[in-house]
């Protein structure tokens, strides 16, 4: 996929290649745009079909009168490299030179040319070689990469960042999470998050977000989700959602033909469909209208402090963000960050593809929290990507495809910190890089579900109950092995 954005090293307009240095599967993923695969979760958009099972509930508000959250999903696809975002520079393993897994032996260590380093406040580190102190978490003390602080912007130092938010206490890092299905390809990892369903028996055909939606009281919109998604389709995660759309800016959704006429047309084709009594568009094509008519009210201009890059992420969150801000009755949001599927040249210093990519959703993500100051308090926001990477660095200078990865989470409700869980041999909060605790000798256990943290936001922010949450958003009937849904504290009740 090639995307055409301003440079932040020079400022021109260039070619951006995300995927050059990916594996097969994902440039094909991406050249496709899912669209063969993503058919049927495109269907969806706007109106739902009449064998969706359906939970009825009471209008309006939420249970005791309280409203939910805006729930953002950001899917950073292609696998971000766990090691080069938060290592956790306290494990003895990282550093092991040789390190010898029994299957594979490697004389320099794990990582000998794109390790991270400890914090040192002695070192200048004008490279960004070594991480930022981000916490502990249990034994164990874990740093971030530099990227996520880094304030330039086209040769300004004028950028906010995601760790002042976490400083702030207003952002969960959570290490070695994801999905606990253990396959490491592309297409079946994405399917199996988004749809909610690993390591199932059967196979699902919604997703989770558009079941959410199933089970939560409209609250009186005609756009219950916007899917701000790189290919503009419907994700798997909103497969059939009611009153969805997918689209990168506001002023993209119009009706085609001449501006000019679109007002008159518009009360045409509304008068004709409304006079019909059985045609099965009616209520998808009226709706459709109502959205247009809402979002073309919607002003575009984030507040002065909020300072979007010009990269086509930063542009699609600024648009969700004055989606949200423009008083939209929106529910969920979900957009994406593609690009870490990094087999060759990860760069994670100062200047390598995989820090200005950590750099762009960094600013981006601070500058959304800076956008919605006002409505932070109904916002929670959480990212992951389908799996993590492999421990060791590969002979291009990459990392491969591994198990264990991160998530993050930041919202006006957030116990911020750095969340790890015990793994059975491991140190009590971290799984562990001991090649006897990892999987298969060369990747991160995934000790944390990913529907353990959904699940405790669904019910928290969401107002879901726990049977729902249980039984189907996050259905785990006959799954094998059986999942570990600890809930964590992340979030706030409210």
């Amino acid at each position: 996929m090639v995307d055409r954005h301003q440079s932040e090293e020079t400022g021109t307009s260039q070619p951006f290649h995300d995927d050059c240095n990916a594996c097969q599967e994902y440039r094909e993923l991406s050249r496709r745009s899912f669209i063969k695969r993503s058919g049927m979760a495109a269907a969806g958009a706007l109106f739902a079909p009449a064998w969706l099972p359906r939970i009825s509930l009471a209008n309006g508000k939420k249970r005791g009168g309280q409203q939910p959250d805006v729930l953002v999903f950001c899917f950073l696809r292609g696998g971000p490299d766990l090691l080069g975002n938060t290592p956790p520079y306290e494990d003895s393993w990282l550093y092991q030179a040789p390190y010898d897994t029994g299957v594979e032996f490697f004389p320099d260590g794990l990582r000998p040319t794109i390790g991270l380093l400890p914090p040192d406040a002695k070192d200048p580190d004008v490279e960004a070689r070594r991480c930022l102190h981000l916490g502990a978490a249990g034994n164990d003390a874990f740093g971030i990469n530099k990227a996520y602080h880094d304030r330039e912007y086209q040769g300004t130092e004028d950028r906010n960042t995601l760790f002042e938010l976490y400083q702030a206490g207003e952002v969960a890092f959570i290490p070695a999470s994801g999905s606990p299905d253990t396959n490491r390809s592309h297409f079946q990892a994405e399917a199996l998050i988004e749809y909610g369903t690993p390591n199932q028996p059967e196979p699902e055909l919604t997703g989770w977000l558009s079941r959410y939606l199933q089970v939560s009281p409209s609250l009186g919109g005609p756009l219950r989700g916007a899917a701000f998604s790189s290919n503009r389709l419907i994700p798997k995660s909103m497969a059939f959602a009611e009153q969805t759309l997918a689209f990168q800016a506001l002023d993209e959704v119009i009706l085609p033909g001449d501006p000019g006429s679109a007002s008159e047309r518009t009360k045409i084709l509304s008068a004709r469909y409304a006079a019909q009594t059985e045609d099965p568009l009616k209520g998808g094509v009226l709706n459709a209208f109502e959205v247009i008519d809402l979002l073309s009210q919607v002003k575009v201009a984030p507040h002065p402090d909020a300072r979007y890059t010009n990269s086509d992420f930063g542009q699609r969150m600024m648009n969700a963000a004055a989606l949200i801000r423009g008083g939209v009755p929106v529910e969920v949001v979900y957009t994406d960050r593609t690009g870490w599927d990094n087999h060759a040249n990860l760069g994670p210093f100062k200047g390598g593809g995989y820090y200005n990519r950590i750099k762009d959703l960094s600013q981006n993500l601070a500058a959304f929290r800076i956008d919605l100051q006002d409505y932070w308090h109904r916002v929670t926001l959480v990212y992951q990507g389908e799996f993590g990477r492999q421990i060791n660095e590969n002979a291009n200078g990459g990392s491969d495809h591994g198990n264990g990865g991160l998530m993050m989470a930041m919202g006006g409700n957030i116990n911020g910190g750095v969340y790890c869980k015990e793994q059975v041999g491991g140190s009590d909060g971290w799984p562990g890089l001991n090649p006897e605790l990892t999987i298969d000798h060369d990747a991160i256990r995934t000790t944390i579900d990913y529907r353990a943290v959904f699940g405790e936001l669904l019910r928290k922010r969401m107002h879901v109950d726990q049977t729902t949450v249980a039984d189907f958003i996050f259905k785990t009937t006959g799954e094998q092995p059986p999942p570990v849904l600890d809930e964590l504290n992340i979030f706030t009740e409210g």
